[in-house]
Order: C-alpha cells, then sequence, then structure tokens
C-alpha cells in the first residue's frame, strides 16, 4: 500500500511538471500571437505609415 501511494505521488508529481510545461508553452504561444498581431496591425495602418513618413 505504501509503495502504491509512493508511486502515486511521483505520478502527480511528474503530471503537474507536464502541466506547467504546457502551461509555459501556452504563455509563450500567446506572446508570440500577441506580437504577430501587433506587426499585423502595424503593417496595416495607414496612419502608421503616415507617421513613418512624417519623421523621415
Amino acid at each position: 500500500s505504501a509503495i502504491f501511494e509512493e508511486n502515486a505521488v511521483r505520478d502527480d508529481e511528474v503530471f503537474q511538471l507536464a502541466i506547467s510545461d504546457l502551461s509555459l508553452n501556452d504563455d509563450i504561444l500567446q506572446s508570440e500571437k500577441i506580437t504577430h498581431s501587433i506587426k499585423l496591425v502595424e503593417a496595416n495602418n495607414p496612419f502608421q505609415a503616415v507617421q513613418e513618413d512624417g519623421q523621415l
């Protein structure tokens, strides 16, 4: 019974690690999406283009 409980605890630790890895990956994906969408907005934003021309 004690061995079974130890294995259950270890499995739970592995499971927690896997979940934290997944959420870390999700955070990275979210920030990638955000930077990507900002680039898209800037590329398609005529006002932004006008501002950049004005600075030259």
